[in-house]
This record gives structure tokens, sequence and C-alpha cells, in this order.
């Protein structure tokens, strides 16, 4: 598995992903009855589109990154109604949002086959442009092969539907500040800097999940004498900058060999001036170290308005549920807090795949769940 949104194409009861979506017009009107629907006094909107992330701007207001039928839109929720504020003329799904200021923002694009798509755009004044090539980083580079352990055979690509060779995915953003962010890179299991005026870096590689004898864990064998050993990816999804002048990655966990990804997701955490940094439980004394583990399927995670980590993860039996296998059904998402130290505090259970999280400006934690439906959750 490349990351979850990608094999989630697969589930058409939970995506709506378009081929061919052309540009949406700009409403400054409340967004019609078709688009959206209001749940009357319970702060719950449904919206008609995939949506995969969200992100609260300091005007109180939350962006909403719609990928519908009428084409790709930032959207707001702002004092109970609902607008269009910029089209996104993309030619992949808008994956994650991070607000600047009211109205401003960057926003990732999807990754596709062999790395040909995945950008940074900037969205400004209602005009969305892009900013930085993501896709041509991956394929000019490809960190996870080529890079510090090399842990990736580029062969190892050529299941699930994939080619041999580099594939990306960036999926979460997060503001470092007004020109540069940080990205989780699903498919290329880096973490990547970015800037407004187009450089890109990775500043850390996620190695695979360990097996029970400390080594890789294999999931299949490539190469035309099945030589070639083929690691489960850790595949991160999400990113945080903490109070403390340390980075939080969160990662979901591809597929193993066997078995199903269960407890085997991980939040990193390294100092947000490391550069280059390798994410490797196999060498715990490098810059990059695992601060909680035993997680499953890892999608978001925030810092709180206590200074405190929030970790989303989209369902308790894994990804797996999502793919329609009889006896692996959804059982619940979970949303925990935890002190920055590791230390667990509290969690909410029985969610409906939670995809993503963001806090307002009062304080209040809203949640996307099914891929479409942005609420406030009371933690």
């Amino acid at each position: 598995m490349k990351t979850l949104i990608l094999k989630m194409v697969l589930l058409s009861t939970l995506i709506f992903l378009i081929a061919c979506e052309s540009e949406a017009l700009i409403n400054d009107d409340l967004t019609d009855s078709k688009a959206l629907k209001k749940e009357a006094d319970t702060n719950t909107y449904t919206f008609n589109g995939t949506v995969y992330d969200i992100s609260a701007a300091p005007d109180g207001s939350v962006m909403v990154a719609v990928n519908g039928a009428d084409g790709k839109t930032i959207q707001i929720i702002k004092n109970g109604q609902v607008k269009t504020i910029a089209a996104v003329n993309a030619a992949s799904s808008i994956q994650g949002i991070a607000t600047i200021g009211s109205g401003n923002a960057f926003a990732t694009t999807g990754g596709t086959d062999l790395a040909k798509n995945g950008e940074l755009y900037k969205i400004t004044n209602g005009n969305a442009k892009i900013v930085a090539d993501l896709a041509a980083f991956e394929r000019n580079n490809d960190p996870d092969a080529f890079e510090g352990l090399q842990w990736k055979n580029q062969a190892c690509e050529a299941i699930d539907g994939f080619s041999a060779g580099p594939q990306n995915n960036p999926y979460k953003v997060t503001l470092i500040d007004e020109e540069s962010v940080l990205i989780a890179d699903a498919a290329g299991n880096t973490l990547l800097y970015a800037n407004s005026n187009g450089d890109v870096d990775y500043k850390a590689i996620l190695s695979p999940p360990l097996d029970n004898n400390n080594n890789y864990l294999v999931r299949w064998y490539a190469g035309d004498d099945q030589s070639v050993e083929c690691y489960a990816q850790p595949v991160p999804t999400s990113v945080a900058i903490g109070p403390d002048g340390y980075i939080y990655i969160g990662e979901l966990t591809g597929a193993l060999g066997e078995g199903l990804p269960v407890g085997r997701s991980r939040i990193w955490k390294l100092p947000l001036e490391s550069n280059h940094a390798i994410c490797d439980e196999q060498n715990p004394l490098g810059d990059c170290n695992v601060l909680i583990n035993r997680l499953t399927s890892v999608i978001d995670v925030e810092i709180g308005p206590d200074g405190m980590l929030y970790v989303v993860e989209l369902d308790e039996n894994s990804w797996f549920s999502l793919l329609g296998i009889p006896g692996i059904n959804p059982i619940g998402g979970t949303i925990s807090r935890y002190y920055l130290d590791g230390t667990f505090d509290k969690s909410v259970t029985n969610l409906s795949l939670p995809g993503a999280i963001t806090f307002d400006k009062k304080g209040n934690l809203w949640v996307l769940e099914n891929l479409s439906t942005v609420r406030v959750l009371e933690f």
C-alpha cells in the first residue's frame, strides 16, 4: 500500500474521486443545499465531495478542502455559514490544508503513479497558485531509496497497481511560517520541507516497522529471483510542530506480509532544526526517535491550545476495515491526547472514520468524519 488515500479509491461507498474535474466558479454566497447540509444547532456540516483535511484560521473560521463533482474548492465555515473562497485547478485531489491567515492557506495535492503529480499550492485572496513541485522532487531524489539508509528498492513499488520507480503522495501539511511548511509525504516515506520560492528538501526519512526479531518487517519479495526484500512501509500521514520546538510525525503503516497492521503505527519526534534526519527504531540514538508506539492507522496529529499532542487513529481495526473484506469491519476511530513527553492523558473512542482535526480560536475541537462531515466534538 502506498497510502491510505490511494488504496481508498477502491471504496466507492466512501470515496468520491473525479477523473476529470472542471474548475469551480467562486461564489461568495452561502453554498447551496445541494453542496452542503447543515444540521440545525449541532455545529455539523456535511459536504458534497471528498474531504481529507480541515484547518482553523485566526478569525475563527474553519477551512475545508473539498473535492467535489464541480471541481476542487477551498471552503470556509464561519458564523454558521459556508462559502467557497477559492477554486483549485489541480490534476489530483486536494489532500492537506494549513491556514496562513484569514482566507489564506497552503494546500497539498495528491501523488499519482511514478510521482507524476503532487504539488504545494498557496491560496491568497481567492487565487490558488502552485509554489512548489513536490512530485519533481520525488522523481529526482526518491530519498527513501537513494538517501540515508536507502532501505527501499524501487522494484518494491511494483505492487497494488503501481509501477517500479519513485512514488509520492503529499498528504497533511503544517505551517512553519507564512512562507514555509512541512509536508508528510505518505508514499515517499518522508517529511518534506517546502517554501513559497519553490525550494523542496527532505527533513526526515521514516524507516519500516520492525518484526519480532528487531529487523525491518518484510512484506514481500521482488526481482526475477525473488531476492529483493520489500518491507512494510511506514506511510507518514501527518505532522505538527510543538511549542517545545519539536516536530511530531504520525504514520499509518502500510500492508504487512500477513495479518492486519494493528498496533504498528508510531509517533516520531525530532527537533525542528534537524535536517536529513533518519527516523529508525534500530538506531534510536539519532535526532528522530519514537515517542509513542503501538498505535493503529494514525491519520492526523495536532497540537491543541493546551499545548498537548492530539493523535487521530482512523479505525482501531486498521485501514483494512475499509476494504470490504469479509469479517474485517470498522470498529471505530479514536482521538487521544498526550503530554509532549508521550504520556497518555485521555481519549474519545468509537468515532466514525475520523480523518482530521483542528482547533478554532475558541479552543473548540473540530473533527472530520467519513471524508465528508465536519463537526465540533466534545473532548
